[in-house]
């Protein structure tokens, strides 16, 4: 199984919004970086199943 982190289009769509307003110095800048890893550390833990090698496309 691959391990995976699930993230809400809402929290993505934030991520972008705050890397976009990143500029290369500044306090501003430390707070966005903060929530981001404040929304990446909320991510949900799951797992994808990887496919039976025994079953072809369209059997099974």
């Amino acid at each position: 199984m691959k391990k995976v982190i699930t993230y809400t289009e809402d929290q993505i769509a934030q991520i972008g919004a705050l890397l976009n307003g990143i500029i290369s110095t500044g306090v501003q800048s430390a707070k966005s970086i903060a929530v981001i890893a404040q929304i990446l550390d909320s991510g949900t833990p799951g797992e994808i199943k990887d496919p039976d090698p025994e079953k072809k496309g369209g059997e099974g």
